[in-house]
């Protein structure tokens, strides 16, 4: 839940993956560490410069940051090169929530690699022509989005239906998600459903 904010020195235990390094990839990673748990983060990026800068910044801002009552530290950082395929995949396939930050028009990675129960954020694309991730991920997921535009980006171009029906696993709007008109991860739950993870794409 959105509301279940971790108390510092509580459990950790969650692997977040970010694909991006930029201002993007920085504000994502602060904000999940306050809804949730991580421990491992492995920072996934086309060039080594700028994941280092982001990752230096990181521990020296936790260092210096020890007030916090909800955003529990990061013990374990790392970085892979986007062009290190079986990098990526090991980190993919670990995660328990990743994000994609980036500008590509090509997906990421393959969308039979997140295991089940993973969550995934998608802010980068933002035209029909950009696509952070494939159309076999999509269609594992449950899908919530945060305007009805978010249709008209690539990686939601499978969910699009002539005569305007909506696919059963897009569920809605994280506005009303965030009110409790709806809830994510309801068909993820469900065994018999067939979605098996949960995509936030903005």
């Amino acid at each position: 839940s959105l509301n279940n904010k971790p108390q510092k020195g509580s459990v950790a235990g969650l692997t977040l993956v970010v694909f991006g390094a930029g201002l993007q990839a920085e504000m994502h990673i602060k904000c999940i560490q306050h809804v949730a748990n991580i421990s491992k983060l492995v920072i996934v990026n086309r060039s080594i410069g700028r994941a280092e800068r982001l990752k230096e910044m990181l521990l020296s801002e936790q260092q210096h940051n020890t007030d916090s009552k909800t955003q529990t530290p990061i013990t374990d950082i790392s970085i892979r090169l986007l062009s290190n395929e079986e990098g990526v995949r090991d980190a993919v396939e670990s995660a328990d929530i990743i994000a994609t930050t980036t500008n590509t028009c090509t997906p990421l990675f393959r969308g039979d690699w997140p295991k089940p129960g993973c969550h995934i954020n998608g802010v980068g694309s933002y035209t029909p022509h950009m696509r952070e991730v494939d159309d076999a991920l999509v269609n594992r997921c449950e899908v919530l989005i945060d305007t009805k535009e978010a249709l008209d980006v690539g990686d939601l171009s499978c969910l699009k239906r002539e005569g305007g029906e909506i696919p059963s696993n897009l569920i809605g709007l994280i506005g009303d998600a965030l009110v409790g008109n709806i809830q994510l991860g309801t068909q993820r739950d469900d065994n018999n459903n067939g979605a098996e993870c949960t995509f936030f794409k903005s």
